[in-house]
Protein backbone atom coordinates (compact mmCIF):
# COMPACT_ATOMS: atom_id res chain seq x y z
CA UNK A 1 0.00 0.00 0.00
CA UNK A 2 1.43 3.42 -1.45
CA UNK A 3 2.30 5.77 2.07
CA UNK A 4 0.02 9.04 2.09
CA UNK A 5 2.01 12.33 1.76
CA UNK A 6 1.33 14.53 4.46
CA UNK A 7 -0.57 18.07 2.36
CA UNK A 8 1.92 21.06 2.35
CA UNK A 9 0.61 23.98 3.65
CA UNK A 10 2.14 27.64 2.82
CA UNK A 11 3.95 30.02 5.73
CA UNK A 12 1.69 32.52 6.37
CA UNK A 13 3.42 35.57 8.40
CA UNK A 14 1.19 38.11 9.71
CA UNK A 15 2.80 41.46 8.95
CA UNK A 16 0.81 43.63 10.10
CA UNK A 17 2.29 43.86 13.88
CA UNK A 18 5.87 44.86 12.33
CA UNK A 19 4.49 47.79 9.63
CA UNK A 20 2.67 49.11 13.18
CA UNK A 21 5.83 49.25 14.98
CA UNK A 22 7.29 50.30 12.10
CA UNK A 23 4.32 53.49 11.99
CA UNK A 24 5.13 54.01 15.43
CA UNK A 25 8.99 54.57 15.05
CA UNK A 26 8.46 56.94 11.89
CA UNK A 27 5.83 58.70 13.98
CA UNK A 28 8.30 59.42 17.10
CA UNK A 29 11.18 60.35 15.07
CA UNK A 30 9.15 63.03 12.95
CA UNK A 31 8.06 64.32 16.37
CA UNK A 32 11.11 64.34 18.08
CA UNK A 33 13.78 65.92 15.78
CA UNK A 34 14.88 69.22 16.14
CA UNK A 35 15.36 70.70 12.92
CA UNK A 36 18.26 73.22 13.00
CA UNK A 37 17.84 76.73 12.23
CA UNK A 38 18.56 78.33 9.66
CA UNK A 39 22.09 80.75 10.51
CA UNK A 40 21.55 84.23 9.73
CA UNK A 41 24.86 84.62 7.13
CA UNK A 42 25.86 82.66 4.64
CA UNK A 43 29.51 81.95 4.61
CA UNK A 44 31.64 80.35 1.91
CA UNK A 45 34.37 78.72 3.42
CA UNK A 46 37.39 78.05 1.77
CA UNK A 47 38.21 74.25 0.83
CA UNK A 48 40.90 72.18 2.00
CA UNK A 49 42.01 68.77 1.57
CA UNK A 50 41.74 67.91 5.46
CA UNK A 51 39.68 64.69 6.24
CA UNK A 52 39.15 65.93 10.17
CA UNK A 53 35.49 66.61 11.19
CA UNK A 54 34.26 69.04 13.53
CA UNK A 55 32.21 66.56 16.12
CA UNK A 56 28.32 66.97 16.03
CA UNK A 57 28.05 68.16 19.69
CA UNK A 58 29.85 70.22 22.18
CA UNK A 59 31.17 73.09 19.84
CA UNK A 60 30.91 76.53 19.59
CA UNK A 61 32.02 78.70 16.21
CA UNK A 62 33.13 81.52 15.64
CA UNK A 63 32.00 82.84 12.31
CA UNK A 64 33.86 85.51 10.08
CA UNK A 65 31.72 87.27 7.51
CA UNK A 66 32.96 88.55 4.02
CA UNK A 67 32.33 92.08 5.22
CA UNK A 68 34.72 91.34 8.54
CA UNK A 69 31.85 90.94 11.21
CA UNK A 70 32.44 88.25 14.24
CA UNK A 71 29.20 86.18 14.59
CA UNK A 72 29.13 83.64 17.67
CA UNK A 73 27.08 79.96 17.76
CA UNK A 74 26.91 77.23 20.09
CA UNK A 75 25.11 73.86 19.91
CA UNK A 76 25.00 73.13 23.56
CA UNK A 77 21.47 74.13 24.52
CA UNK A 78 21.89 73.60 28.34
CA UNK A 79 24.84 76.50 28.18
CA UNK A 80 23.34 78.70 26.30
CA UNK A 81 20.93 80.54 29.45
CA UNK A 82 23.81 80.69 31.95
CA UNK A 83 26.10 81.68 29.33
CA UNK A 84 24.35 84.45 28.85
CA UNK A 85 23.48 85.05 32.42
CA UNK A 86 27.57 85.40 32.72
CA UNK A 87 27.66 87.60 30.31
CA UNK A 88 25.02 89.99 31.52
CA UNK A 89 26.40 89.86 34.83
CA UNK A 90 30.14 90.62 33.48
CA UNK A 91 28.60 93.82 31.78
CA UNK A 92 25.51 94.62 34.59
CA UNK A 93 23.01 93.69 31.82
CA UNK A 94 19.85 91.74 33.04
CA UNK A 95 18.06 89.63 30.92
CA UNK A 96 14.17 88.93 31.04
CA UNK A 97 13.19 84.72 31.11
CA UNK A 98 11.58 86.21 27.38
CA UNK A 99 14.87 87.18 26.39
CA UNK A 100 16.64 84.11 27.97
CA UNK A 101 14.28 81.46 26.16
CA UNK A 102 14.72 83.70 22.58
CA UNK A 103 18.29 83.93 23.13
CA UNK A 104 18.49 79.85 23.46
CA UNK A 105 16.16 79.43 20.35
CA UNK A 106 19.32 81.80 17.97
CA UNK A 107 21.66 79.93 15.67
CA UNK A 108 23.88 82.51 15.71
CA UNK A 109 24.18 86.34 16.26
CA UNK A 110 26.13 89.14 15.24
CA UNK A 111 25.58 92.12 17.90
CA UNK A 112 27.52 93.97 20.91
CA UNK A 113 25.91 92.64 24.33
CA UNK A 114 24.84 95.90 25.11
CA UNK A 115 22.60 95.64 21.90
CA UNK A 116 21.67 92.00 22.77
CA UNK A 117 18.13 93.07 24.66
CA UNK A 118 17.24 94.87 21.94
CA UNK A 119 17.85 92.73 19.23
CA UNK A 120 16.11 89.97 21.22
CA UNK A 121 12.92 91.94 21.59
CA UNK A 122 12.29 92.03 17.47
CA UNK A 123 10.43 89.37 15.96
CA UNK A 124 12.16 86.70 13.39
CA UNK A 125 11.12 88.99 10.67
CA UNK A 126 12.64 92.08 11.93
CA UNK A 127 16.21 90.15 12.59
CA UNK A 128 16.29 89.39 9.54
CA UNK A 129 15.94 93.13 8.01
CA UNK A 130 18.55 94.60 10.57
CA UNK A 131 21.82 95.28 9.62
CA UNK A 132 23.88 93.98 12.55
CA UNK A 133 27.63 95.64 13.58
CA UNK A 134 29.01 92.41 14.23
CA UNK A 135 30.57 91.52 17.72
CA UNK A 136 33.47 93.36 18.59
CA UNK A 137 36.91 91.75 18.59
CA UNK A 138 39.08 94.44 19.06
CA UNK A 139 42.35 94.88 21.41
CA UNK A 140 40.10 97.45 23.37
CA UNK A 141 36.78 95.57 23.40
CA UNK A 142 36.96 91.73 22.68
CA UNK A 143 33.44 90.37 23.65
CA UNK A 144 33.71 87.89 20.87
CA UNK A 145 36.55 85.84 22.76
CA UNK A 146 34.80 86.77 25.97
CA UNK A 147 31.69 84.84 24.63
CA UNK A 148 34.04 81.73 24.34
CA UNK A 149 35.91 82.18 27.48
CA UNK A 150 33.25 81.87 29.75
CA UNK A 151 31.27 79.05 27.85
CA UNK A 152 34.31 76.97 28.20
CA UNK A 153 34.43 78.12 32.03
CA UNK A 154 30.74 76.55 32.29
CA UNK A 155 31.44 73.56 30.41
CA UNK A 156 34.70 73.04 33.05
CA UNK A 157 32.79 73.43 35.67
CA UNK A 158 30.11 70.55 34.78
CA UNK A 159 33.14 68.40 34.29
CA UNK A 160 32.48 68.70 30.57
CA UNK A 161 34.31 70.73 27.54
CA UNK A 162 33.54 72.37 24.24
CA UNK A 163 35.91 72.69 21.16
CA UNK A 164 36.11 75.96 19.33
CA UNK A 165 35.10 76.16 15.38
CA UNK A 166 36.60 79.02 13.09
CA UNK A 167 34.86 79.15 9.97
CA UNK A 168 35.80 82.59 8.08
CA UNK A 169 34.46 83.31 4.33
CA UNK A 170 36.76 82.74 1.88
CA UNK A 171 36.95 86.74 0.66
CA UNK A 172 36.99 87.69 4.37
CA UNK A 173 40.47 89.94 5.12
CA UNK A 174 43.42 88.31 6.25
CA UNK A 175 43.89 90.88 8.77
CA UNK A 176 40.17 90.09 10.40
CA UNK A 177 41.23 86.77 10.77
CA UNK A 178 44.58 87.17 12.37
CA UNK A 179 43.44 89.78 14.79
CA UNK A 180 41.05 87.44 15.64
CA UNK A 181 43.28 84.26 16.64
CA UNK A 182 45.64 87.10 18.16
CA UNK A 183 42.45 87.70 20.79
CA UNK A 184 41.90 84.43 21.36
CA UNK A 185 46.00 84.05 22.32
CA UNK A 186 45.69 86.65 24.84
CA UNK A 187 43.24 84.72 26.69
CA UNK A 188 45.55 81.17 26.04
CA UNK A 189 43.03 79.98 23.93
CA UNK A 190 45.56 78.62 21.57
CA UNK A 191 43.04 75.10 20.54
CA UNK A 192 40.68 75.14 17.53
CA UNK A 193 39.83 74.09 14.75
CA UNK A 194 39.57 75.87 10.98
CA UNK A 195 36.22 74.57 9.30
CA UNK A 196 36.11 74.38 5.45
CA UNK A 197 35.14 72.69 3.09
CA UNK A 198 36.30 69.45 1.22
CA UNK A 199 37.42 70.20 -2.53
CA UNK A 200 35.19 67.08 -3.60
CA UNK A 201 32.61 68.98 -2.58
CA UNK A 202 33.78 72.04 -4.16
CA UNK A 203 34.61 70.63 -8.07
Amino acid sequence: MARVKPKRHGIHIDMTPMSDLAWLLLTFFILTTQFKPEETITIEPPSSVSQIKVRDHGVMKISIALDGKYYFSMDEQKYKIPLLKAMGEKYNITFTPEEQKEFKGLSDFGVPIQQLKQYLQLSEAEREKVTVPGIPGDSANSQITEWVFEARELAKQAGDSLDLGIRGDIKAQYPVVKNLLTRLQDKNMNKFQLITSSESESE
